[in-house]
Protein backbone atom coordinates (compact mmCIF):
# COMPACT_ATOMS: atom_id res chain seq x y z
CA UNK A 1 0.00 0.00 0.00
CA UNK A 2 3.01 2.68 -0.16
CA UNK A 3 2.43 3.17 -4.22
CA UNK A 4 0.91 6.43 -4.44
CA UNK A 5 -1.76 5.43 -6.54
CA UNK A 6 -3.33 1.76 -5.24
CA UNK A 7 -4.23 -1.00 -7.62
CA UNK A 8 -7.17 -2.71 -7.58
CA UNK A 9 -5.14 -5.74 -6.97
CA UNK A 10 -4.20 -4.12 -3.48
CA UNK A 11 -7.94 -2.95 -2.63
CA UNK A 12 -8.47 -6.44 -2.69
CA UNK A 13 -6.11 -7.95 0.01
CA UNK A 14 -7.54 -8.54 3.50
CA UNK A 15 -8.30 -5.14 5.21
CA UNK A 16 -5.62 -5.58 8.04
CA UNK A 17 -2.87 -5.54 5.95
CA UNK A 18 -3.32 -2.49 4.76
CA UNK A 19 -1.95 0.83 6.33
CA UNK A 20 -4.85 3.49 6.97
CA UNK A 21 -3.87 6.98 8.27
CA UNK A 22 -6.91 8.31 10.74
CA UNK A 23 -6.42 12.34 10.16
CA UNK A 24 -8.09 15.20 12.05
CA UNK A 25 -8.32 18.44 11.18
CA UNK A 26 -8.43 21.82 13.01
CA UNK A 27 -9.49 25.04 11.31
CA UNK A 28 -10.79 28.67 11.53
CA UNK A 29 -14.40 27.61 10.09
CA UNK A 30 -16.61 24.83 8.78
CA UNK A 31 -15.99 26.55 4.46
CA UNK A 32 -13.92 24.43 3.00
CA UNK A 33 -13.27 27.07 0.25
CA UNK A 34 -12.11 29.66 2.73
CA UNK A 35 -11.21 27.93 6.34
CA UNK A 36 -7.02 27.58 7.58
CA UNK A 37 -5.94 24.91 9.06
CA UNK A 38 -4.90 25.68 12.77
CA UNK A 39 -3.71 22.18 13.61
CA UNK A 40 -3.27 18.73 12.01
CA UNK A 41 -3.35 14.76 13.31
CA UNK A 42 -2.87 11.76 12.05
CA UNK A 43 -2.11 8.30 13.70
CA UNK A 44 -1.63 4.82 11.49
CA UNK A 45 -3.73 1.69 12.00
CA UNK A 46 -1.25 -1.31 11.41
CA UNK A 47 -2.44 -5.12 11.29
CA UNK A 48 -5.74 -3.59 12.75
CA UNK A 49 -4.20 -1.94 15.19
CA UNK A 50 -4.32 1.39 16.56
CA UNK A 51 -0.30 3.20 16.40
CA UNK A 52 -0.21 5.89 19.04
CA UNK A 53 3.08 5.76 19.33
CA UNK A 54 3.67 7.09 15.63
CA UNK A 55 1.18 9.42 16.24
CA UNK A 56 2.02 12.61 14.66
CA UNK A 57 0.21 16.16 16.01
CA UNK A 58 1.02 19.65 15.31
CA UNK A 59 -0.65 23.29 15.29
CA UNK A 60 -0.38 25.52 12.26
CA UNK A 61 0.54 28.95 11.28
CA UNK A 62 -2.47 30.04 9.55
CA UNK A 63 -0.75 32.55 7.66
CA UNK A 64 -1.74 36.39 7.07
CA UNK A 65 -5.62 37.68 6.61
CA UNK A 66 -6.75 34.15 8.80
CA UNK A 67 -10.27 35.06 9.79
CA UNK A 68 -10.65 33.59 12.90
CA UNK A 69 -13.15 31.39 14.11
CA UNK A 70 -14.14 28.18 15.61
CA UNK A 71 -12.49 29.34 19.11
CA UNK A 72 -15.17 28.20 21.59
CA UNK A 73 -14.76 24.63 19.30
CA UNK A 74 -11.08 23.92 19.36
CA UNK A 75 -9.99 27.10 22.20
CA UNK A 76 -7.24 27.73 19.97
CA UNK A 77 -6.79 31.37 19.43
CA UNK A 78 -3.95 33.31 18.00
CA UNK A 79 -1.27 33.48 20.48
CA UNK A 80 -1.74 29.35 20.55
CA UNK A 81 0.09 29.55 17.17
CA UNK A 82 2.04 31.83 16.58
CA UNK A 83 4.87 30.05 16.67
CA UNK A 84 4.00 27.09 14.62
CA UNK A 85 4.97 25.88 11.74
CA UNK A 86 3.65 26.82 8.61
CA UNK A 87 0.97 24.80 6.71
CA UNK A 88 3.34 23.76 3.70
CA UNK A 89 6.39 22.42 6.36
CA UNK A 90 3.02 20.54 7.77
CA UNK A 91 2.23 19.35 4.74
CA UNK A 92 5.17 17.97 3.07
CA UNK A 93 5.57 15.74 6.58
CA UNK A 94 1.42 14.85 6.50
CA UNK A 95 1.71 13.81 2.99
CA UNK A 96 4.46 11.24 3.48
CA UNK A 97 2.16 9.10 5.76
CA UNK A 98 -0.67 9.64 3.66
CA UNK A 99 0.95 8.23 0.50
CA UNK A 100 1.62 4.98 2.52
CA UNK A 101 -2.26 3.76 2.44
CA UNK A 102 -5.59 4.77 3.07
CA UNK A 103 -6.92 7.84 4.26
CA UNK A 104 -9.62 7.57 6.65
CA UNK A 105 -11.38 10.54 8.30
CA UNK A 106 -14.59 11.64 10.57
CA UNK A 107 -17.62 13.80 8.48
CA UNK A 108 -14.86 14.20 5.49
CA UNK A 109 -17.03 17.25 3.95
CA UNK A 110 -14.82 19.26 5.34
CA UNK A 111 -11.23 18.25 5.60
CA UNK A 112 -11.04 16.65 2.55
CA UNK A 113 -11.55 19.70 0.37
CA UNK A 114 -9.79 21.57 2.84
CA UNK A 115 -7.05 19.56 2.62
CA UNK A 116 -7.37 19.11 -1.30
CA UNK A 117 -7.36 23.31 -1.63
CA UNK A 118 -4.37 23.44 0.51
CA UNK A 119 -2.66 20.81 -1.39
CA UNK A 120 -3.23 23.35 -4.64
CA UNK A 121 -2.10 26.22 -2.61
CA UNK A 122 1.30 24.49 -1.83
CA UNK A 123 1.96 23.12 -5.25
CA UNK A 124 1.76 19.34 -4.37
CA UNK A 125 -0.20 16.29 -6.02
CA UNK A 126 -2.75 15.20 -4.20
CA UNK A 127 -1.99 11.94 -3.13
CA UNK A 128 -4.22 8.68 -5.47
CA UNK A 129 -5.14 6.77 -2.41
CA UNK A 130 -8.41 5.89 -0.95
CA UNK A 131 -9.97 8.07 1.07
CA UNK A 132 -12.59 6.22 3.61
CA UNK A 133 -15.15 8.57 5.97
CA UNK A 134 -16.45 6.70 9.24
CA UNK A 135 -19.41 8.62 9.11
CA UNK A 136 -20.19 6.74 5.43
CA UNK A 137 -19.25 3.41 7.23
CA UNK A 138 -21.94 4.26 10.22
CA UNK A 139 -24.35 4.56 7.65
CA UNK A 140 -23.93 1.58 6.58
CA UNK A 141 -23.84 0.28 9.79
CA UNK A 142 -27.72 1.58 10.36
CA UNK A 143 -29.09 -0.18 7.43
CA UNK A 144 -28.04 -3.26 8.70
CA UNK A 145 -29.36 -2.07 12.23
CA UNK A 146 -32.71 -0.64 10.66
CA UNK A 147 -33.31 -4.07 8.54
CA UNK A 148 -32.61 -5.73 12.19
CA UNK A 149 -34.02 -4.27 14.74
CA UNK A 150 -35.54 -0.51 13.60
CA UNK A 151 -33.23 1.46 15.83
CA UNK A 152 -30.76 3.77 14.57
CA UNK A 153 -26.85 4.82 14.49
CA UNK A 154 -25.17 7.67 15.80
CA UNK A 155 -23.13 9.37 13.49
CA UNK A 156 -21.60 11.92 15.68
CA UNK A 157 -18.33 11.20 16.80
CA UNK A 158 -18.41 10.76 20.30
CA UNK A 159 -22.19 9.00 20.72
CA UNK A 160 -21.06 6.69 18.20
CA UNK A 161 -18.22 5.83 20.25
CA UNK A 162 -20.44 5.48 23.03
CA UNK A 163 -23.07 3.47 21.01
CA UNK A 164 -20.06 0.97 19.98
CA UNK A 165 -19.25 0.81 23.73
CA UNK A 166 -16.05 3.26 23.39
CA UNK A 167 -14.66 5.12 26.12
CA UNK A 168 -15.16 8.47 25.97
CA UNK A 169 -12.00 11.10 25.20
CA UNK A 170 -11.49 15.00 25.28
CA UNK A 171 -13.57 16.53 22.08
CA UNK A 172 -12.17 19.09 19.69
CA UNK A 173 -8.87 18.16 20.22
CA UNK A 174 -6.68 17.06 16.26
CA UNK A 175 -4.90 14.41 18.43
CA UNK A 176 -7.75 13.10 20.84
CA UNK A 177 -9.99 13.12 16.99
CA UNK A 178 -7.61 11.30 15.25
CA UNK A 179 -7.09 8.48 17.95
CA UNK A 180 -10.80 8.19 18.49
CA UNK A 181 -11.50 8.27 14.52
CA UNK A 182 -8.59 5.70 14.22
CA UNK A 183 -10.48 3.63 16.90
CA UNK A 184 -13.99 4.08 15.68
CA UNK A 185 -12.71 3.12 12.28
CA UNK A 186 -11.12 -0.22 13.11
CA UNK A 187 -14.28 -1.16 15.17
CA UNK A 188 -16.59 -0.56 12.62
CA UNK A 189 -14.90 -2.77 10.02
CA UNK A 190 -14.87 -5.63 12.85
CA UNK A 191 -18.72 -4.70 13.00
CA UNK A 192 -19.37 -4.28 9.37
CA UNK A 193 -17.02 -7.88 9.02
CA UNK A 194 -15.12 -6.36 6.69
CA UNK A 195 -12.94 -8.64 4.55
CA UNK A 196 -10.90 -6.43 2.11
CA UNK A 197 -10.02 -3.28 1.73
CA UNK A 198 -12.18 -3.00 -0.97
CA UNK A 199 -14.77 -3.51 1.25
CA UNK A 200 -14.32 -0.56 3.27
CA UNK A 201 -14.02 1.49 0.51
CA UNK A 202 -17.05 0.37 -1.11
CA UNK A 203 -19.09 1.17 2.22
CA UNK A 204 -17.11 4.32 2.93
CA UNK A 205 -15.17 5.70 0.11
CA UNK A 206 -15.28 9.88 -1.09
CA UNK A 207 -14.42 10.25 -4.44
Amino acid sequence: MRASRVATRELRIPWREAVYWCVDLETTGLDPRRARILAVAAVPVRGGVVCCGELFSTRVRPGRGAVWGGAEAHHLVPQDVEGSPPVEEVLAQLDRRLREGVLVVHASQVDVPLLRRVYRECGRAWPAVPVVDTVRLLHRLEQRVRWLTGGGVPVDLERARVYLGLPGYPRHDAAHDAVATAELFVALAVRLGARTVEDLVRWGGVG
